[in-house]
């Protein structure tokens, strides 16, 4: 018992003082990604603009510092803060309706209600507008560009015939009666 014990010692303490093959002190070019550079590390020379549909970064930083703590990530009021003070939802398709542009603009920069005013440039408040309208949740549900103009019938429904149908293969099958049970 006493054999096994003392070998796995010896393994251990030959394994604990063999030194590893690179102890060199980091250099900052250890981290230089120049061939693949991440995002972090690549120049703005497009004027900002990052491609989340077409917000510049300085509205996104602008939206995550001043709107998510009470709107939310996506804008339904259900940020941290926002639930205390019903912060209105922003994704809401009758308020989209009913606020014009000039109206959010106005509220960024001069408060509304428990919201404070934010002193932001110009350009990023009609960034900021653009970000809230994209936040519209009809726009999910609204129909392709040729199909604006579809007639509807007098419910305000459009034509069912031409809506594509769920095949009912889908549907699961109800379960089978066990034939040997007594009802």
């Amino acid at each position: 018992m006493l054999r096994p014990l003392l070998a796995s010692l010896a393994l251990l303490a030959a394994a604990c003082s063999q030194t590893p093959s690179d102890t060199r002190e980091w250099r900052a070019t250890d981290h230089d990604h120049t061939e693949n550079p991440n995002v972090a590390q690549t120049d703005m020379t497009d004027g900002g603009q990052t491609g989340v549909m077409g917000i510049d970064e300085v509205a996104l930083a602008a939206w995550r510092a001043n709107c998510v703590p009470c709107h939310g990530v996506i804008g339904r009021g259900d940020g941290p803060k926002g639930i205390p003070v019903k912060a209105r939802n922003l994704t809401d398709p009758a308020w989209q309706e009913s606020a014009s542009d000039e109206q959010i603009a106005a509220s960024i920069t001069q408060g509304k209600g428990q919201m404070p005013k934010f002193q932001l440039p110009p350009a990023t408040v009609q960034q900021l507008v653009k970000l809230v309208r994209l936040l519209n949740a009809k726009r999910v549900d609204a129909p392709p560009a040729g199909d604006a103009g579809a007639p509807a019938d007098a419910s305000g429904a459009t034509d069912a015939a031409a809506a594509p149908r769920a095949p009912d293969a889908a549907k699961p099958a109800p379960p089978a009666a066990d034939a040997g049970a007594k009802p």
